[in-house]
């Protein structure tokens, strides 16, 4: 027989304590979206890194976001001896790691719901199995099981990312100066967290003429001022496309990618944001896991192209596992082919004009 599920008080103060990095926050947005509709009453505050504030300053599922101030055992205690003052009936502790657990227990927050990981059950009341077969599925539904102590599960929430109307005001503003607006537009983020992890700009300049000459599209490269180096590199292949690097903040880069058809890109944060705002994503991975990481969102808006080596995916211990290519790419990468990438991108830019065209 089942446990009976956790009944919090009316109006309860939960504590939840979400990811360190943007896609992984965009991922635990179903959860919440699913909390919210089962417990309106609840007020759900949550404790965040600073770099995160743009994921969850404005979500409808959240009452306030709290900032966490520090990473040492000393920052950690302290915020405890604060938590412990607010009277929080429970918290939820969407990261894997001790110290978010640790935080918790010293917080003495009655009701501490996680995952089993990370040697920290014994600070939990109610840790959440994590074994062979929950370490395997999609990250979303690993994030959502941190609600089944309170017997709330998934009913077809989706991603969400807080855009407001000055972010969308802005990104007009923006593709009108690069003469942009009205276009169908493919945008392109080229660049990941590690230089590895990123298929070829060049091959991504490829599919972006390719894509263009068939579709008549516009394309527009976003990403950081840092990126404007590599945006060269493909606008070598891909002369006409825009270079929007450096020109928005993340959420004005959502409301960008709200206007576009199709987002192409590597697997990235960017790539969750995409499909947050809407819009379809072409995702290229290489090392990663797609089964567990790819955005969560149905599969006529997603296409993920991968090679599927027999090494894939992997702890992505670059070069002492593999050897880089020539051009300094994991295998895994290597053997993405741009057809491969083009074929994907038609198919979905297909059923955006489907769409457009029954609005």
């Amino acid at each position: 027989m089942a446990p009976r599920p956790l009944d919090l008080p009316e109006g309860a103060r939960v504590l939840v304590r979400l990811p360190n990095w943007i896609g992984d926050v965009i991922l635990c947005t179903p959860a919440l979206a699913a909390l919210r509709r089962a417990r309106p009453d609840l007020r759900l505050e949550a404790l965040v890194k600073p770099k995160v504030r743009a994921a969850v300053e404005g979500l409808p599922a959240l009452d306030a976001v709290r900032f966490l101030g520090g990473e040492t055992l000393g920052a950690t205690l302290g915020q405890a001896r604060e938590l412990r003052r607010e009277g929080f009936a429970a918290a939820l502790l969407f990261p894997k790691g001790f110290r978010e657990a640790l935080l918790a227990f010293a917080a003495r927050i009655p009701l501490r719901i996680g995952l089993a990981t990370d040697r920290r059950s014994l600070l939990l009341t109610h840790p959440v199995p994590f074994g062979e077969e929950e370490w395997h599925r999609h990250h979303a539904l690993q994030f959502a099981s941190i609600l089944s102590p309170l017997g709330i599960s998934l009913h077809g929430e989706g991603l969400a990312f807080p855009i407001g109307e000055r972010e969308r005001a802005e990104a007009g503003r923006i593709l009108a100066e690069a003469g942009l607006a009205g276009s169908p537009l493919a945008l392109f983020h080229v660049s990941a967290s590690k230089a590895p992890r990123a298929w070829h700009a060049q091959r991504f300049g490829e599919v972006a003429r390719e894509l263009s000459e068939r579709t008549g599209c516009r394309v527009a490269l976003v990403g950081t001022a840092g990126e404007r180096p590599l945006h060269e590199r493909v606008r070598s292949a891909c002369p006409s496309a825009v270079d929007l690097a450096g020109a928005t903040s993340l959420p004005v880069l959502a409301a960008v990618m709200e206007r576009a058809r199709l987002l192409v890109c590597n697997d990235s944060g960017p790539m969750h944001l995409g499909a947050a705002a809407g819009t379809k994503v072409v995702a290229i991975f290489g090392p990663g896991a797609p089964h567990k990481t790819a955005p969560y969102v149905p599969p006529e808006r997603l296409r993920v192209v991968y090679a599927a080596l027999p090494c894939s995916p992997c702890r992505q211990a670059f070069w002492k596992e593999c050897g880089p290519s020539p051009a300094g790419k994991p295998p895994c990468l290597e053997g993405v082919h741009t057809g491969a990438v083009l074929k994907a991108c038609l198919e979905l830019w297909e059923g955006a004009e489907t769409r457009d065209a029954r609005r």
